[in-house]
């Protein structure tokens, strides 16, 4: 009876030092972005990591023990803002050709309303990794990488099943995987190439954008 007592009284206070620990991993995390918007992922440094958070450098390496593990962190935070948008493009609407396209916006939207984000997973798209040796935080951003992509193979799924989507693409996720890239790749053009789209083809952005996404569901629509 003692021994539950005293941890009914110790619980709150560890409770506390969770919650202080969590707040303090945040704050790093938020600084970093700072970090990152003003210079870039390559050139950030745990150093001035710590000065934004106001926290010693060491104290950064606790929480972060890499700056691969910082990165994963930081990813986790932008696939889980995408995987919420996602969620959202699809909940709107019932046909899974129009979930598709609607993903795809929710996608283009992200890049323009969170481009830190958006950079920083460029670079994580860029990368593998074995499952067998990944940190807490690289689980848990692939967890919602793999989410995100699942949506988009369901969406798919979907317009196979209310006949919006063609037979003839097959197994949808493979197909996920493509529209995926295709997706992806489109926004960085549309992004990085704007005065070369404006000189050589008189597009802008998003017209570009436009034009790919009529591409994209005339590729894949059933009628």
């Amino acid at each position: 009876m003692a021994k539950t007592a005293k941890l009914k009284q110790t619980d709150p206070l560890r409770a506390r030092r969770d919650e202080e620990k969590e707040e303090r991993r945040q704050a790093i995390i938020d600084a970093a972005e700072r970090v990152i918007a003003k210079v870039g992922w390559a050139a950030t440094n745990f150093g001035e990591v710590a000065k934004r958070a106001r926290l010693s450098r060491s104290l950064v390496y606790f929480y972060f023990p890499d700056r691969d593990d910082l990165f994963h962190a930081i990813c986790g935070r932008g696939l889980e803002s995408m995987e919420k948008r996602f969620a959202a493009a699809m909940a709107a609407h019932r046909t899974g050709l129009d979930q598709m396209m609607a993903i795809g916006e929710a996608y283009y939207r992200f890049s323009l309303d969170e481009p830190l984000y958006f950079a920083v997973l460029s670079d994580y798209q860029a990368r593998d990794s074995d499952p067998a040796s990944q940190t807490d935080n690289e689980a848990a951003a692939h967890g919602h990488g793999r989410a995100c992509l699942g949506m988009v193979a369901r969406a798919l799924a979907n317009g196979l099943a209310d006949g919006s989507i063609r037979k003839s693409i097959g197994d949808p996720r493979p197909t996920a995987v493509s529209v995926w890239a295709f997706t992806h790749g489109l926004i960085q053009i549309a992004a990085r190439k704007e005065a070369m789209l404006r000189q050589d083809f008189g597009l802008t952005s998003a017209k570009a954008m436009a034009h790919g996404f009529a591409l994209l569901r005339g590729s894949l629509s059933a009628r």
